[in-house]
């Protein structure tokens, strides 16, 4: 019998033998250290100079340590606005345009529109009332508007087939034309479809100047682009598949723009430099209503040598202006972006920004970390992790990070935004700090793309720094399985020093990291991080002197944790579960929270829950989950959501609660497990929609079920209500999850 070839070779394991050595006699001489201290403290009885108590005004302001402890924006701007400020100005040095504007009403336009139905035509026949807009507008005879159809399963219009892709030109008054009927009937995510249109309108509609628009969902840099409802299991088309469409193609562009949400990403202002001269996209989720096209493809007629940033001036006012008017209750961005100013100026000041960035890391993990949380973050409630690049470097606020605010606010040509929306600068880019499972994807798409060598190593760094701090806590739990698996004497609430050395001698040098999934798809082995060079003193030093050990036992109604346990929690939210007599509903988790002078957390007393009504008599208690709040003046808005099924389809409904009203604003469809990408629209409630509440369901074992239907059915037919129910008569558990700088969860025991 043939012996199993070994994974590594006998000089590798040699080598491997080393490093070990070197790690665990690192790890030992700081357990030593530890230990020497711990030992030197408990044996000292009388204060020496370094250990004076306190005197009484120099008392920790606990109040001021736990006042933002959840997600908190404000309506003022870190840095000096730039919406509705026209930039220009060129850069000395950089790239001429690609695109040569002849003038005098001389040039030719091509638009090529790729409009990738999905649920938004199919649900909300958002893509002919886009395509009525068209048609609305006065196209001049030099003008060429191509629209490509495709990817839904139902069109509201009888002229467009949901059997096969199409291709319509919109000639204006009304009138649009067919191209091809049958443009065959490849998957609208597949970037051979995509480079057969582009190819299709150069080849038949020859033009000096080349737009192209992208229409439907949108993922930023994490999956990029598109969601074709007849090919579900196909994805999205990530930024290097849309490269390689685009290379194929073998157009340059005048604009490419993204009527789709999240895509004025760093990454893909990157990629694309190299096909167009200008970028034109939302860093926030769009409105369902989208681009209002009237109005800029008439004023684009009228004069085919308009300068592009005018055309895009025009694009983001009217979008911004129609979506402030019909959907006032959702936050609009769009930026325009000068691709040759972020080839020319962008990248040297990003490497250095991502050098300073890393060593911070490196020193100060906490600092980068309290920057990320404070940063204004997009579509937050997805997990996605995109975040503005201008707002999170200027809260670092190293030299660095303020040359690159220069270098990015110098490329936003034009930005706008709804009024109050504050902090979004026309940038954003993918910074891990809701969750790691995006870590590897977003690596893979910068190696692709050629994206900034540095940067990925930030995003590679803190993330190691962030998982290595979950992982040697022990791993996420859920609030339920902590209260049968725990107890106020396991180390996952009061770990030592020393039992952190040992957990992460075990991580990375036995590969002794936890089973979660979340954990073992990021990290490999104890081996592939010693090979990989993520692994260093600094980290390990770090954890283990920045790590949360609170006791969460309440003692006579209180938690007591000292200040710098305090400065270690990242968030706090009361997690709410109602026994029904089989198992528990876990009704979900909400900023309620109280703390005194002394750093005690206080139990609950007198408590309500959300509930829905359509009646205002008949109340439905919901699963509820806090996201953020925003700050404008003495007023604090609330924004939450609510897992329910409408029609039979899973959703969240979107609520916005402030100190005099409080209301549902719309839905959000949830796409997991067919595209990572964000929904475009937040869904109208329509008269006679199904809704019925749903919750995670746990056994008494502590073992999570299924998601579990909640009582009561609602049919929707003017309106629907929030509203606070009492539920002291209910059998409940209560318990409070604090999230660390690492983003790890620890709970505290249960109240009953």
């Amino acid at each position: 019998m043939k012996k199993k070839r070994n994974r590594f070779g006998f000089l590798k394991f040699l080598l491997f033998l080393v490093v070990a050595f070197l790690v665990v006699s690192f790890l030992m001489g700081l357990f030593t250290s530890q230990s020497s201290n711990s030992g030197n403290t408990a044996s000292n009885t009388t204060p020496t100079p370094s250990q004076t108590t306190p005197k009484e005004e120099e008392k920790t302001d606990y109040q001021g340590i736990t006042t933002n402890l959840s997600t908190v924006y404000s309506s003022n701007w870190q840095l000096t606005s730039n919406v509705g400020k026209l930039d220009n100005s060129v850069t000395q040095g950089i790239r001429a345009k690609r695109t040569n504007i002849l003038g005098n009403q001389k040039d030719t336009v091509t638009i090529m529109v790729f409009m990738c139905g999905s649920d938004l035509e199919s649900q909300a026949a958002m893509g002919v009332y886009d395509l009525q807009e068209m048609a609305n507008a006065k196209i001049a005879d030099n003008v060429n508007l191509i629209v490509y159809t495709g990817g839904c399963t139902k069109w509201h219009t009888d002229f467009i087939s949901t059997r096969v892709n199409q291709i319509y030109q919109v000639v204006g008054n009304g009138q649009i034309g067919c191209l091809s009927d049958n443009a065959g009937t490849g998957s609208m995510v597949d970037p051979e479809t995509l480079t057969s249109f582009i190819e299709f309108c150069a080849d038949n509609f020859e033009a000096n100047r080349y737009e192209l628009i992208l229409w439907d969902h949108g993922g930023g840099s994490v999956s990029g682009y598109g969601y074709d409802e007849k090919y579900p299991k196909r994805g999205s088309m990530s930024l290097a598949q849309l490269d390689s469409a685009l290379t194929n193609a073998g157009v340059e562009f005048d604009f490419i723009g993204f009527d789709a949400c999240l895509m004025a990403t760093t990454e893909t202002a990157f990629m694309l430099s190299e096909h167009a001269d200008y970028m034109i996209a939302s860093e926030e989720s769009e409105p369902g209503i989208g681009w209002y096209y009237t109005n800029w493809l008439s004023k684009l007629s009228s004069n085919t040598s308009m300068p592009t940033l005018e055309i895009g001036k025009n694009i983001a006012d009217d979008f911004v202006s129609m979506c402030s008017s019909k959907t006032p209750n959702q936050p609009a961005t769009l930026s325009v972006i000068d691709l040759a100013e972020i080839e020319g100026i962008v990248p040297d000041a990003l490497t250095a920004f991502s050098k300073s960035t890393n060593d911070l890391i490196q020193s100060d993990y906490r600092t980068v970390a309290s920057a990320r949380k404070g940063t204004r973050e997009f579509a937050q409630s997805t997990y996605i992790d995109m975040v503005d690049l201008v707002d999170l470097a200027s809260k670092i606020n190293t030299p660095e990070a303020n040359q690159l605010c220069q270098a990015l606010m110098k490329a936003v040509k034009y930005n706008n935004t709804s009024r109050g929306f504050s902090n979004a600068y026309g940038l954003s880019i993918y910074f891990p700090y809701r969750s790691s499972q995006y870590v590897n994807t977003v690596l893979n798409t910068y190696k692709n793309i050629d994206m900034n060598s540095e940067y990925s190593q930030v995003v590679r760094n803190f993330a190691s720094y962030q998982t290595s701090g979950q992982v040697s806590s022990g791993g996420n739990h859920s609030a339920y399985q902590s209260y049968n698996s725990y107890n106020s004497q396991d180390y996952y609430y009061n770990q030592s020093s020393e039992d952190l050395l040992i957990d992460l001698m075990e991580l990375f040098l036995g590969g002794g990291y936890s089973s979660n999934d979340s954990y073992s798809s990021y990290y490999g082995s104890g081996l592939d991080q010693l090979f990989g060079g993520r692994v260093n003193e600094n980290m390990v030093k770090y954890i283990v002197e920045n790590h949360f050990d609170g006791d969460l036992t309440w003692k006579n109604g209180k938690i007591s944790l000292t200040e710098k346990q305090w400065s270690l929690v990242d968030a706090l939210k009361l997690n709410l579960f109602v026994d029904d007599g089989q198992g528990y509903i876990d009704l979900g988790k909400d900023s309620i929270y109280e703390v005194d002078e002394n750093g005690n957390l206080l139990a609950p007393k007198d408590l309500t829950w959300l509930a829905i009504s359509t009646d205002d008599e008949n109340w439905h208690i919901v699963a509820y989950y806090d996201l953020y709040s925003t700050v404008d003046g003495d007023n604090t808005i609330y924004t939450g959501r609510i897992p329910v099924m409408i029609n039979d389809k899973y959703a969240n409904l979107i609520t916005m609660i402030d100190d005099d009203s409080a209301e549902i604003i719309g839905a959000t469809f949830d796409y997991k497990g067919e595209a990572d990408v964000v929904s475009k629209t937040l869904y109208e409630l329509s008269e006679d929609d199904v809704i019925q509440p749903v919750c995670d369901y746990y056994d008494y074992e502590g073992n999570f079920v299924d998601a579990y239907l909640l009582e009561g059915t609602l049919t929707y037919k003017d309106t629907l209500s929030l509203g606070d129910v009492d539920i002291s008569s209910y059998k409940t558990l209560i318990s409070y999850e604090f999230r660390d700088l690492y983003g790890q969860y620890f709970y505290s025991t249960a109240i009953k």
